[in-house]
């Protein structure tokens, strides 16, 4: 069941949902959208050769940029942050999405999910398929969070819980 505008007031007023900071135009009609915060990270090299099933952490791999304008290279990606903090209740789950109107511009998000329990700014991968360089400004809205009560209660426990800014991907080596 997706969350509706009331629902998702009702889950922040009793505090089981939290988003700081909470702006006017934050909860939408069926959903939350978030802001472009400080900083993203884009691949510091190019034609590298990357293993993640070898790899301990990637943070190597990315450039973090701390700037008020995110510049995304045709046909590239950057990791962008969410300018807000969220916690998300344990039996909620959000399923992100990028506004339209960015992405009649030729930007894309892959399929993400932010998990029951989550605590911390998300980070979400925008490709941009445009043969044009985007530049996106911070503070704009940019990320669609949808909200769907899921049945039971989970606690999300991964490595991502409480990250603060934008955060590179992990190295896959305890995982292959």
């Amino acid at each position: 069941m997706i969350l509706a505008n009331d629902e998702l007031k009702k889950l922040i007023s009793l505090g089981r949902l939290k988003i700081d900071p909470l702006s006017p135009d934050t909860v939408r009609e069926n959903g939350l959208d978030l802001r472009i915060g400080g900083e993203y990270a884009i691949y510091a090299y190019e034609g590298t050769v990357v293993k993640p099933c070898e790899l301990e952490s990637t943070r190597h791999l990315f450039r973090i940029v701390k700037a008020d304008e995110v510049v995304i290279p045709p046909r590239n990606f950057v990791l962008l942050t969410t300018e807000e903090y969220v916690k998300m209740p344990e039996d909620v789950v959000g399923l992100a999405n990028l506004r339209s109107t960015l992405a009649r511009l030729g930007l894309v998000i892959p399929p993400t999910v932010v998990d029951a329990g989550f605590e911390g700014n998300i980070t979400i991968e925008v490709v941009n398929e445009s043969p044009n360089t985007i530049v996106l400004k911070r503070g704009v809205r940019f990320l669609h969070l949808i909200l769907v009560k899921a049945e039971g209660r989970a606690a999300y426990a991964g490595m991502y819980q409480g990250q603060r800014g934008v955060t590179p991907p992990k190295g896959l080596k305890r995982e292959c």
